[in-house]
């Protein structure tokens, strides 16, 4: 394509468990039907492009992601261990960009986390966000394909500071925590981090804690109030309840597309979402790009 027209990027944004990896693969199908070249640049999968591509921001990438883990444990620690022991501190050919084998390797329950730690987290995945999208996503851009993204970091920030609210105030006081919600919210309303097209995926969080358990048959370590020593579905719900309602506001803000998750086959779901992507204007001057040049 030709390298003047700029392309489009597309994230989906949603609590956890509400699909955003399979709709994902249904948005990618769609458009390399249509003939665009599409990326994966969500955040492992850049993680692991830019270590294929060596150089800057490889390193810088694979630091902060082990450390985005290691401070969401904020001092916690289990038998009197410090459970961020539990993450590495250098990648290594063997380390997987997933966070299952980091969750098989903590322990079943924690204490002590601290309230700087999961909002450090989200500080260090913001920093993440912002090297990706110049990086890894703007230069996939500027040659004219379309680059697609199963989260968008608002929604991880949104859910560590709610995490942090429910650990007994410490030296991060709640009036430091609506501080720093408001500077993540503002953060990334920045046209740099946000993308042409957005979509929420908008579920209850009951549907979604059934899908997440007949999917991988636990929950991941911030999915919770695992942090705040509260474990389960009630813990699940009452987080991502919170969560949902912060997601939709800021979508609302936005302009981001909505799409109601509500038990409908996700064909049907995905099928929604493909015309509403292939409709939007920035789409569809690819489109008539492509008509021209042949």
């Amino acid at each position: 394509m030709d390298s003047a027209v700029r392309g489009v990027s597309v994230a989906l944004m949603g609590i956890d468990g509400a699909g955003k990896t399979t709709l994902l693969n249904h948005l990618g199908r769609a458009l390399d039907e249509l003939g665009f070249e599409c990326v994966d640049t969500s955040r492992k999968a850049a993680i692991r492009s830019a270590r294929s591509d060596g150089g800057f921001p490889a390193r810088s990438l694979e630091r902060l992601w082990l450390e985005s883990w290691r401070s969401l444990l904020g001092g916690g620690h289990a038998d009197g261990s410090p459970v961020d022991s539990a993450i590495p501190l250098e990648f290594t050919d063997r380390t997987e960009v997933a966070s299952g084998w980091i969750v098989d390797r903590l322990p079943a329950s924690i204490a002590g986390v601290r309230r700087s730690g999961p909002l450090a987290s989200a500080s260090t995945e913001l920093t993440m966000d912002q090297i990706i999208r110049a990086e890894v996503v703007e230069p996939v851009l500027a040659r004219g394909a379309v680059t697609l993204a199963d989260g968008f970091g608002f929604s991880t920030a949104t859910k560590n500071i709610r995490i942090a609210r429910e650990i007994p105030a410490d030296a991060t006081s709640d009036d430091a925590l609506d501080q720093f919600e408001t500077f993540f919210r503002t953060a990334y309303s920045m046209p740099l981090l946000q993308p042409d097209i957005g979509f929420l995926l908008d579920v209850e969080p009951r549907r979604s804690y059934e899908w997440r358990m007949r999917q991988d048959g636990r929950l991941g370590a911030g999915e919770d109030l695992w942090l705040a020593g509260r474990r389960g579905a009630d813990a699940y719900m009452a987080l991502q309840t919170a969560v949902a309602a912060k997601l939709r506001a800021a979508a609302v803000d936005w302009g981001w597309n909505v799409l109601q998750i509500d038990g409908r086959p996700q064909r049907e779901t995905a099928a929604h979402a493909v015309e509403v992507l292939t409709k939007d204007t920035a789409v569809q001057r690819l489109i008539e790009h492509r008509v021209d040049v042949k």
